[in-house]
């Protein structure tokens, strides 16, 4: 007769499983791994935010110079004269018109989309409200103004001129902060990496019509 053997207990390992401070470790080094790549990930976001917005802004300008040649939209109020003998140099006046004032809240004219208080700057309307609110942070605001002749009888002042272009945000309006235009900069600034200047236009442009 086989006599059964007992079978040993199994000796508990003193590696089963982590200890506290294992894993208290295991966090700390995820925490710092997470410090270390969140600003690049902060900053990727921000630069595919900030892309949009000029990609917006830049077909906003064109929409708007394609409405104005055509006769859709009323060319704007603000205007400088030009000298026609020396019409390329004087073209560089255009990009030396100051910036709008700040703390500014565009009262949108439903018949031609210009702001009631200034007829020189132009509502883009891109969120439910009605209007652009300088609280918007959708809503895009152009500054326009054109050339006429300095010669008080030259023809057809009406059909032929440079007109200037400067996309804003609606909410660069906000504050007493002064707006910027690109002589200063600021054009280059908002589409610099990381974060944009929120005062500077997000796109600039001068054209024919």
């Amino acid at each position: 007769m086989i006599n059964p053997q007992k079978q040993q207990p199994l000796s508990q390992s003193s590696d089963a499983g982590f200890t506290i401070m294992e894993s208290l470790m295991a966090m700390l080094i995820i925490t710092i791994l997470m410090l270390g790549i969140s600003p690049m990930i902060v900053l990727g976001v921000a630069n595919r935010v900030q892309s949009r917005r000029v990609e917006i802004g830049v077909q906003a300008a064109r929409a708007y110079i394609d409405g104005v040649r055509s006769g859709a939209i009323d060319p704007p109020a603000k205007t400088e004269k030009m000298e026609a003998a020396s019409i390329l140099t004087e073209r560089n006046k255009l990009a030396e018109i100051g910036a709008p004032p700040s703390n500014f809240d565009c009262k949108k004219n439903n018949d031609d989309s210009y702001c009631k208080n200034d007829k020189s700057l132009y509502c883009v309307d891109l969120d439910e409200d009605d209007g652009c609110s300088k609280n918007s942070s959708r809503d895009l605001i152009i500054q326009a103004f054109r050339s006429i002749p300095a010669d008080p009888n030259a023809r057809n002042p009406e059909k032929t001129y440079f007109l200037g272009v400067r996309v804003y945000r609606a909410d660069a309006f906000e504050g007493t902060e002064n707006l910027k235009i690109s002589q200063e900069g600021a054009k280059a600034k908002s589409r610099g990496p990381g974060f944009s200047d929120r005062k500077a236009p997000l796109f600039e442009t001068t054209t024919e019509i």
